[in-house]
């Protein structure tokens, strides 16, 4: 994915109340701007690509990630497209819709990094990790929200556990980084008039007090620890576990995980991986009923 780094990462909790019975035959869904939303309930994309097919699950707990890919295969948005990034015991990235027609040698990979293109982030990496099939999403230099075009799917390889402490305290400084910003937003506006006045003593001092604040709050939350069943499918399938925290994972390949590899596995040119022979998708479409 594009080498952008959230500031923070977001653990998102998004209720959507529903009446859905046990029994029910159909998800419950409401319309937005002309567009139905499914608003609990996992959803299929089938992707047909020159190098073959792959279906993913969009997860129901990252809703806003989920319809996103719903409404854009809806919309014919993927058709045509190249994938550009390709990167051998990885991952493989597409969304660029100027890829469409590239010329051969082209660079692809456009940075889609607009206000219109962007999504709040639905990080949680105490449930949805980076593991080998997930499907993520490029985040944009605004922290706390992904690009709405670019999606990834891990191929990643097998790590020493031993690795795997690091990034809990990256997700957890991360997570400290969360809290001490919502702490200091009411001062936002004091902050800027001593910048303005070069006050720093009054600048320092409010940093102390919210630095202590943060520490305080931290104690007592949960802290990020990997899970056994993470350990395990990180040091016996594989995956990418530096991404944890940093990305928005919202599914994962459930058939054609052989296509996938077959693609991360190509020759890559070009500063973003582009496959060469370029690999296209014919056609990506929503299952209406789970497979």
């Amino acid at each position: 994915m594009k080498k952008y780094l959230i500031g923070i990462p977001l653990v998102m909790a998004l209720l959507f109340a529903t009446n859905c019975k046990n029994n029910s035959t159909a998800a419950p869904a409401e319309e937005v701007d002309g567009d139905t939303i499914i608003l609990d309930a996992d959803q299929y994309v089938r992707f047909e690509t020159t190098k073959g097919n792959f279906t993913i699950k969009l997860y129901r707990e990252t809703p806003l990630h989920r319809h996103n890919m719903v409404r854009l295969a809806r919309k014919g948005y993927y058709d045509d497209q190249l994938f550009f990034g390709i990167q051998k015991n990885y991952k493989i990235q597409c969304g660029d819709v100027k890829s469409k027609n590239a010329k051969p040698g082209q660079e692809i990979g456009i940075d889609d990094d607009t206000e219109e293109n962007r999504i709040e982030s639905e990080i949680n990496p105490w449930k949805f990790y980076h593991k080998r099939g997930a499907v993520g999403q490029a985040s944009t230099k605004q922290f706390n929200y992904s690009t709405s075009q670019q999606f990834y799917i891990i191929t990643g390889k097998k790590v020493n556990s031993s690795t795997l402490p690091a990034q809990e305290k990256v997700i957890n400084k991360r997570y400290r980084q969360a809290v001490k910003d919502s702490l200091t937003q009411p001062y936002a506006k004091d902050i800027l008039t001593w910048q303005k006045y070069d006050e720093k003593k009054k600048i320092s001092k409010l940093n102390d007090q919210l630095n202590d604040q943060a520490d305080a709050i931290m104690k007592t939350r949960r802290q990020f620890t990997y899970s056994q069943e993470q350990i395990k499918e990180y040091t016996t399938v594989g995956g990418a576990h530096t991404l944890d925290g940093l990305y928005t994972v919202f599914g994962e390949i459930t058939e054609g995980m052989d296509v996938v590899e077959a693609i991360s596995q190509l020759p890559a040119t070009g500063k973003n991986g582009r496959p060469n022979p370029d690999v296209k998708i014919i056609r990506a479409y929503v299952i209406e009923e789970n497979p």
